[in-house]
């Protein structure tokens, strides 16, 4: 992939239009939530003390440690890499991976590109239904680290991302809840509830709840278990589990 021809602001390359309908309600949303985070808090991640990040902790260890055991160089893709922090994990594993992290909200990447600089990782705006001949079999691969409901359509996103593997290449997917078909509707009235009580209700409409079934093709790396252990030793956990598929 040829970056220098590339369309490039504010040290991010534009590869779709930029549209700014759901970054808006996002980040209006995050606001309410006090979850608008300042450089030095970027910095800091997944190790900041609130929030839902002590439970990223070791979600985030796990990967790390799977990719450090990786020997050759590999080129990486980051779907919903918002503000950066995790593209910027990956890319500090060696200098020989190369990383891409990608989002369609322009304000979250201008800050990754701010707090984070390394050789070996770049910050893309796309829509990556849009940009499928430019990512076609491009990576070793793809993560998506608590973005999957965000889109849609798992169908839709699974054979696209599908398409931009190499041969054995891999999709990973992290600290994104998946529901049996007799939990899902009790998950979308919390979802329209809680985005309601915060006064933005709209946001239920870009928040979307996917099947145990619809990852049938993936295989479980980490199932969360709800330990009493953990509850006596108040040990923040992860309630998401790691799945993977590869290509």
């Amino acid at each position: 992939m040829d970056f220098d021809s590339i369309k490039q602001k504010n040290n991010i390359y534009y590869l779709t239009e930029e549209k700014t309908s759901f970054s808006n309600v996002y980040l209006a949303v995050r606001k309410k939530e006090n979850r608008i985070l300042t450089d030095e808090d970027v910095k800091l991640l997944p190790y900041l003390k609130r929030n839902e990040w002590p439970f990223r902790e070791q979600s985030t260890e796990r990967f790390i440690n799977y990719m450090a055991s990786k020997e050759k160089s590999l080129k990486i893709l980051e779907i919903g890499c918002g503000n950066g922090w995790f593209s910027n994990k990956i890319a500090g594993v060696s200098k020989k991976h190369s990383v891409i992290g990608l989002d369609v909200n322009s304000e979250e990447l201008k800050q990754a590109t701010r707090v984070f600089r390394k050789e070996n990782l770049k910050f893309v705006y796309g829509n990556i239904f849009e940009i499928e001949t430019i990512f076609h079999n491009q990576f070793d691969i793809i993560v998506l680290n608590g973005a999957v409901q965000y889109f849609q359509n798992f169908n839709r996103l699974f054979s696209t991302l599908v398409s931009f593997l190499k041969e054995h290449g891999e999709i990973h997917i992290i600290d994104s809840p998946f529901y049996t078909r007799e939990k899902i509707d009790d998950a979308k009235s919390r979802t329209l509830a809680y985005y309601t009580k915060l006064g933005f209700p709209e946001m239920a409409s870009n928040y979307f709840h996917h099947t145990i079934t619809e990852i049938k093709e993936f295989e479980v790396l980490y199932r969360y278990k709800n330990k009493i252990i953990n509850k006596v030793l108040i040990k923040k956990e992860s309630p998401f589990s790691w799945y993977r598929f590869i290509n």
